[in-house]
Formats: C-alpha cells, structure tokens, sequence
C-alpha cells in the first residue's frame, strides 16, 4: 500500500470534497480538473478516490509533521516546549485562533471526513467486485471514525459531518453534542470491522485492518468509559493471535523495523527531497516523518526544540530490570547524560554545554543515521513510520478497561506484565487494589508509550489535565507560560471557520 496511499491524486486536489457545489459562483469550467459526472464510474475511480481519503494522514500538516507532533506531543506534561512563536504556541499554551499550524492540522482531519462522505455516497452505486467495494467502504469508515475521534478529542466541539457538501448552505453547519459524535464514530469504527480482513498482501500494508479498526473501536468504548465494552474489543484482537511485542523494543521506532509484528496501524512515511510544502491537495507534497527537527536536542535541529521533564526520567529510574540494569525502554525514548551516550554521531558530554548538558531530550524517533535531524536531507529526508497502535498500547488499554470494569484481576496482571517481560521488568506485586492498579497502569503507559502522541489525551479523558499542569508549572519552566483550566484542554476553532459560519462558536477561552 505504500505506493498507493502515498500517491497524490491531482483529481483529488483540496476542493475535492466541494465538487458537486451547485452554487453559481462555483460553476465554473476547469480543463484541469475532473467533472463529478464522469466520476465514480467504475472501480478504477472508487480507488482513486480511497487514496484521496488516506492522503491527508501522511503530508507535515497530517502525521507528518503537525498532527504528529505539534498539536499533540508538545501539549503534553512530558515535554517542556521552548518558546518560539507561530511554531511551538500550542505547546507553550500561548495558542491562539489564526494559529496556522491549528488551521493544517484541523484542515487536514476534516479533509480525511469530507472526501470520505464522498466516497460513501457514491461508491455503493459503482458496478464492481462486490467483496473489493465492501473492503473500501470499511476502509473509508475506519478512516472517518479515525479522523472524527481526533477531531473530537483534540478541539472538542466540531460539527459531524457524515453527508457530502452539495450545496453552500451545506457548509454552515452547527457544532455537534460530543455524545453524537461519538456514537458516529463507534459506528462507523463497528462497519469498518465488519468489512476488512485481518490482513493485507504485503504490497499493501498501510492499509487499515479488522485489527485497525476493532483497536480504534476498543479505544473509543475506553475514552467513553465504557469499560466492559472496551475491554471486549481488546480481548478480541488479544484472542486473535495476529500480533506480537517485537523483542527490541527500539525496533517500533527505526526505519529499518517498519510494519513489524507488533504493528497494528501504521502511516507510511516517503523520503523526499523535492516534494512541496503543503497539505494533502498540493501537487506532490512531502510525505517523510518530517517533525524530527521539531524534538532534536538543541545544536541539531534549526528549531527550538523540547525538553524532557526531569519526572519521566525519575519514573524510568524507579525500577530496575531482572537483571540489575535501567529500563531499556528509557534508552530508546530519552537522551541524558549518561556514560556512552550520543547525539546523532556525537558524544552527549562533548554535544552539550551549561544547562543544556543537564537536560533530558528526546530520543525516540530520532534517526541516529544523520548528523542532525536535518543534515543530511530535507524535513522530509526520515521514511521512519509513525506506529499509530501497537499491540503494546492494545495490551494497556485492555488493562485499563479490564482493571475498571472488574478490578485488578488475572487477566489485568497479564496484560500489564507482558509488555513489561518484553524490557525484562519485574511483574507486577501481587495484592494491589483497583486504585493502585490504576496509577501502575498509567505509569506504564508513560514508560511504554511516552512520546507517541496520546499522552495529552490521556490526560484529558482522566479529568487530570489542569490539575497536572496547575500542581507543576515546573514542566513549562522552558516558557514559564501557563495553562488556563477550561481553555488549553482543547485547541482552538480555526478563526477562518468561525468567521465564515455564523452557526459556529469558538472554544472557550479563545
């Protein structure tokens, strides 16, 4: 699937989503672009436009580099943003509405929801393999379901859009309840794993799965505290044997790994030097991992970079493995000043000087392979993917989901010591109550996952974000900003979209 869902399809430019406005003003003749009446014809042109749908995951405003990092892993209590304006604002909670790296990333989910409405209005009509067209509906719901929960999960009121935009009036839309947005995308995660297999040909990964879907529905059911069903949908991908921690937990996050075992949906990431800057309707835009400049140490990246808050470190040094030695999990996920230790090709005492020498930075991602994040290459130079899910977090969220619903039982303590078997950690003690469960879970969720992207979300759905935040204002000692209980939860609205539809509200506090 690789060099399918990373293609970009001029046809499916970023108006895509509006071609079948009626409107006069749109009604205008282009040579360049596809007519809607001599689309959605046959199966050929159902393909194409599932790959419009996938486009947006992969360009710097999707997973590339936004999404990836900048709306999500800076917000976060693990990092500590430095300030620099019109780039770090989200994570040093100096955010504001015309924040344009806000508008990509919002620009790019709700064009992932626009074309896939596009793609379930019409395909159904298309005369064609009947077991292949129900495999690109799954697909599509998967995708839509996927954008909607972090459409939802990230700015918090957002309008649910599950019809194609036919007319202008199509546009002002209201904001939906959360309550309808998740049973939209409970539901389109449940006909997504209805319709996929459990596996694709090699020549076709990227492409979502049964176990794609049945994690994000899982997860879902979680985020909703739905315990019992949350956990059943884990336990089905748990039962199903179709996936395994890897040996090196280092191998989840090298380019040389890609699409291992313990992979369950993953972005599929292009070297390029020569692609254009933009999102997913730009005429070949880059599509490599291009946010390793945005969490290099300072001195290899032309960034400002992050920091790592000294209690991450403090929680992979609380424990030791079987064998004596710190958690190998911590190598791969931090850079410290350790006997050995290296920056890209230099040693880390020799790297770094004054404060800077005694700071964490991030590790995880980073290809050692150059001499910094951007030498040799472009922001795009990194073909190392992005693992949305792994079995490890499957594992977790079981725990977790388990853990609420029953209380610490068997089948908690094995899930949890498997991934922690895997970095050679002790089990678990026995005896522990539900509460001490709880936080022991969160606590791996921080070794295992720490850096990936879902810390922030986390946060938020335990109720624990200001309260996190307001307790340590240490962890923003880089910007010495402060977040505002009832605001920096969610991001805010796009000022563009609130200016042009009088039936939207901006977010609190904005």
């Amino acid at each position: 699937m690789k060099n399918k869902i990373i293609i970009s399809l001029s046809l499916l430019l970023a108006f895509f989503p509006f071609s079948q406005c009626s409107d006069e003003v749109l009604d205008i003749n282009d040579p360049n672009r596809l007519s809607p009446d001599l689309f959605w014809k046959n199966a050929e042109d159902a393909e194409k436009a599932l790959v419009g749908v996938y486009s947006p995951l992969t360009t710097i405003p999707g997973w590339g580099r936004m999404l990836g990092a900048i709306l999500t892993i800076h917000r976060s209590d693990i990092v500590n943003t430095f300030p620099q304006p019109a780039v770090n604002d989200v994570g040093t909670f100096n955010v504001v509405p015309t924040d344009g790296r806000v508008n990509e990333g919002w620009g790019e989910l709700n064009a992932i929801v626009a074309r896939a409405n596009q793609v379930l209005a019409n395909v159904p009509e298309i005369e064609m393999d009947e077991d292949r067209k129900a495999e690109i509906l799954g697909e599509t719901y998967f995708l839509r379901g996927f954008a909607h929960f972090y459409l939802l999960n990230m700015w918090g009121n957002i309008p649910l859009l599950t019809e194609p935009v036919n007319q202008v009036e199509d546009l002002f839309v209201e904001q939906a309840s959360q309550s309808e947005v998740w049973a939209s995308i409970k539901s389109d995660l449940s006909e997504a794993q209805s319709r996929l297999p459990q596996e694709w040909a090699a020549e076709e990964l990227g492409r979502a799965t049964w176990g794609a879907a049945t994690a994000m529905l899982g997860k879902a059911y979680l985020y909703t505290e739905e315990w019992s069903a949350a956990a059943a949908e884990f336990k089905k991908i748990i039962d199903a044997n179709l996936y395994q921690l890897v040996d090196n937990y280092q191998d989840n996050f090298l380019p040389e790994t890609n699409n291992n075992a313990e992979s369950v949906f993953e972005l599929q990431y292009e070297s390029s030097s020569d692609g254009n800057w933009g999102p997913s309707g730009t005429p070949n835009p880059q599509r490599g991992q291009a946010w390793e400049p945005d969490i290099a140490p300072k001195g290899y990246t032309s960034q400002k970079s992050v920091s790592v808050n000294q209690w991450v470190y403090d929680l992979y040094m609380k424990e030791q493995t079987l064998s004596g030695d710190v958690d190998p999990r911590a190598y791969a996920t931090i850079l410290w000043n350790y006997p050995g230790a290296m920056i890209y090709q230099d040693e880390f005492s020799n790297a770094l000087t004054g404060e800077d020498l005694n700071k964490i930075w991030v590790r995880k991602y980073l290809n050692f392979e150059r001499t910094s994040s951007l030498t040799p290459g472009s922001w795009s130079y990194s073909a190392n993917n992005r693992r949305m899910i792994r079995y490890a977090d499957v594992l977790l969220m079981y725990a977790e989901a388990e853990n609420e619903a029953n209380g610490p039982s068997t089948a908690v303590y094995d899930a949890v010591n498997q991934v922690r078997a895997r970095a050679d950690m002790p089990a678990l003690p026995a005896g522990l109550s539900q509460e001490q469960m709880r936080q022991r879970i969160r606590d791996e969720r921080v070794l295992e996952l720490a850096l990936e992207g879902d810390r922030f979300l986390d946060l938020l759905r335990w109720g624990i974000a200001a309260d996190v935040f307001e307790e340590h204002p240490e962890y923003r000692s880089n910007s010495g900003s402060v977040f505002q209980r009832n605001k920096h939860e969610y991001l805010p609205i796009p000022q563009n979209d609130v200016d042009t539809n009088p039936n939207f509200e901006q977010n609190p506090g904005y």
